[in-house]
């Protein structure tokens, strides 16, 4: 039977959902972060090891260089040692919560949680889209529209093109970016360079797809080997007399991530009771519903991930 947290008294301790609704509620949280997490599904992902220090880390053994000596028949070759390069990252703690008040027996607190759990699982996705877009955008490959070279040469003008895609496959290309398992580059812009890019001729829309079963999820349309997803969290930055936009452009592994999903690093479901805080609620009239997560991220191939700036039609 689902814990009724109205009716316990504060000397039943701070958190007592019982583990089959906790799971359900972790579940509920899960669900509502996981679709809106277009960065973080492309990323690397890494488990989580229990107590094993805040510091996880990436290891990526580098590729060993042609051989453009023949064999010398009956010697053996000197051969390579294996290079393996380790990236590591600092764990941080994501988390918040939403008040309850004993109002709320008027509606039923099983409903409350439900629909609390799935705005913290919104919230939760957007703290680590916006975690991982910091991240990325912060990495030194950088393009900017219309061969500008910064940021403030940028103008109106420089608005984002079918040419400029061309550009930026070919900067992956011949750095050796590995493509993902559809056989695409992948491409995170907002709904304003959608406007922009879908009247070049060469944009392929998704509902033009012929198996569009297979669509990635928040996929818009492909374009000169990118799949292009849509996203709203990432706001605009300054320029010198405009406002910049930003897309990021990328290959597969080129950035890593925490496991959310079965490597240790799952949000937690935290619910306190009316009362829960003894004298400092002494008529029991409020609660609180949170959640915390631990996360981390790394650019783990920088050319393999280009970060693309430009201005927008108004």
């Amino acid at each position: 039977m689902p814990t009724n947290i109205n009716s316990m008294t504060s000397g039943e301790g701070l958190n007592q959902l019982a583990p089959e609704d906790k799971k359900f509620y972790i579940r509920t949280l899960l669900e509502r972060l996981l679709p809106e997490l277009f960065l973080y599904n492309d990323a690397m992902k890494k488990k989580l090891p229990k107590n094993q220090g805040r510091t996880t880390n990436w290891r990526k053994f580098n590729s060993l260089p042609a051989v453009t000596t023949p064999l010398t028949e009956g010697k053996t070759p000197d051969g390579k040692d294996l290079d393996v390069t380790q990236i590591e990252a600092v764990l941080k703690q994501y988390g918040d919560y939403v008040l309850t008040t004993d109002m709320l027996q008027l509606t039923g607190i099983d409903p409350v949680v439900t629909e609390a759990s799935e705005l913290c699982g919104e919230q939760a996705a957007l703290s680590v889209e916006l975690a991982l877009a910091e991240k990325l955008f912060g990495g030194t490959n950088v393009m900017f529209a219309g061969a500008k070279e910064s940021r403030s040469a940028l103008t109106e003008t420089d608005v984002i093109t079918g040419n400029d895609i061309k550009k930026l496959r070919r900067q992956l290309k011949k750095k050796n970016a590995r493509k993902f398992s559809d056989g695409y580059y992948h491409a995170i812009i907002d709904p304003d360079m959608t406007y922009d890019l879908t009247n070049d001729p060469s944009w392929q829309d998704v509902a033009k797809y012929a198996k569009p079963e297979q669509m990635l999820k928040g996929e818009i349309g492909k374009m000169h080997g990118f799949r292009f997803m849509e996203a709203t969290a990432f706001e605009p930055v300054s320029g010198t007399s405009i406002d910049v936009h930003r897309a990021l452009f990328y290959g597969k592994d080129s950035y890593g991530a925490v496991d959310l999903e079965n490597g240790g690093g799952k949000p937690d479901i935290i619910v306190k009771q009316l009362g829960s805080a003894g004298t400092d609620d002494p008529l029991n009239q409020r609660g609180s519903i949170g959640w915390k997560l631990p996360f981390t991220c790394e650019i783990l191939q920088p050319d393999a991930l280009i970060s693309y700036e430009c201005a927008v039609t108004e």
